[in-house]
């Protein structure tokens, strides 16, 4: 890879385009031509969309380092662990999408995200989501299926994100002070 601020994607994102063309729920509502640039091979760090479906990526370095990004397309490949500062190295992404990755947990950091409003989780080995999420009050649409949440409840995640984050937060606060042992037993 070149320091020159492009990076090279392989051409089989096409096939996913074309692939995912029954999901089109999980795409946004008027893509951006920046998105179709990904077929082409070459993507610049100065778009807001950045597309690495299928790339074969593992793991995650500092090549995300991009502050204007907003829509980061990572479905479809080797992921198993997000960084602890993802989230702050990307203080303007609305748009994640990590589907059919290998990720079991989200680090906490992303707590302290001000912009993301779409998640998309889907067959990931999650089991955890971690409470912080809840903090995320920009968040609007979370896709986790097919994903083995034990935490929160599925009875929770049936009923929305919205009914996931009230869970979290609420968990948050009732697990970050010690009980007062005089209330609890009459």
């Amino acid at each position: 890879m070149e320091e020159s601020g492009s990076y090279t994607v392989p051409s089989v994102a096409a096939a996913d385009l074309e692939e995912g063309a029954g999901q089109t729920r999980s795409l946004p509502a008027t893509p951006s031509k920046d998105v179709h640039k990904c077929v082409g091979g070459i993507i610049f760090s100065s778009s807001p969309i950045l597309d690495l479906s299928e790339s074969g990526l593992c793991h995650l370095e500092e090549v995300f380092r991009i502050p204007s990004l907003q829509q980061l397309h990572l479905q479809r490949n080797a992921l198993c662990v997000i960084p602890q500062d993802f989230f702050q190295l990307l203080p303007n992404l609305t748009w994640l999408d990590l589907r059919y990755n290998r990720i079991k947990v989200l680090p906490s950091g992303i707590g302290a995200h001000r912009h993301l409003k779409t998640l998309l989780l889907e067959r990931n080995p999650i089991k955890m989501l971690p409470v912080e999420l809840g903090s995320v009050t920009t968040l609007k649409a979370l896709n986790l299926r097919h994903c083995p949440l034990e935490f929160p409840p599925q009875l929770i995640v049936q009923k929305g994100s919205v009914a996931i984050q009230r869970f979290l937060r609420m968990w948050a606060v009732e697990h970050s002070f010690p009980r007062n042992p005089a209330s609890q037993g009459s």
